[in-house]
């Protein structure tokens, strides 16, 4: 395995991420299908780094994602429970300062050095579009956000993954679990500088 060289004080792994968790996608696409609205191919949106992230993601490579991925230093927590901060393991103590990478679905969780090494990539997808994300994003300390929210649309489940990106690359993995994509749409529209792909009807 290798591993990138630290930024700041989290680090960016070229290694996988598997959950430990199911997440059950609970949002089907009614607006778009692989099928008649591919990605066009020359759109990006001119942040070198977010531009990084939709080709990787569209390479359906899952090492180019995974280069991309960039953990976090939080606080891990010895309580039980899904949710919170990253759970400590054995060997460190409640506060202790760890690096994982955030992950939201039906629950939320993290995801340490383990866990990134059975990554396989979210598989085929496609672009819906590129928002940048305000104080209409769910964030909090465990669960920070990125500037940039990039929504794929898997074709093998019909659901989405959105990546929430920094300059450091990949900070938070959203799995679709709430909104459809034209719900989704209705709330971030005005934020959007990439997409959607297909525009709304």
């Amino acid at each position: 395995m290798r591993v990138a060289p630290v930024r700041g004080k989290g680090k960016r792994f070229s290694s996988p991420l598997l959950p430990l968790w199911a997440v059950t996608v609970a949002a089907l696409l009614t607006a778009c299908t692989s099928a008649d609205s591919p990605t066009p191919p020359e759109t990006r949106t001119g942040f070198p780094y977010v531009d990084a992230v939709i080709d990787a993601a569209l390479s359906a490579d899952p090492r180019a994602l995974r280069s991309l991925i960039h953990l976090s230093p939080l606080p891990c927590t010895t309580r039980e429970g899904l949710g919170g901060p990253p759970k400590c393991l054995p060997g460190e103590a409640n506060g202790t300062e760890v690096e994982a990478l955030p992950v939201l679905g039906s629950e939320g969780g993290h995801m340490r050095l383990p866990e990134v090494d059975a990554w396989g990539g979210p598989g085929p997808a496609e672009l819906y579009g590129v928002y940048r994300t305000g104080p209409d994003t769910y964030s909090d300390e465990s669960y920070p956000a990125g500037e940039f929210a990039v929504i794929l649309i898997l074709q093998e489940s019909g659901g989405t993954v959105t990546l929430q990106v920094t300059r450091d690359g990949i900070v938070r993995i959203d799995y679709g679990f709430g909104p459809t994509i034209d719900e989704m749409f209705q709330q971030y529209g005005a934020d959007f500088i990439l997409g959607p792909f297909p525009p709304p009807q």
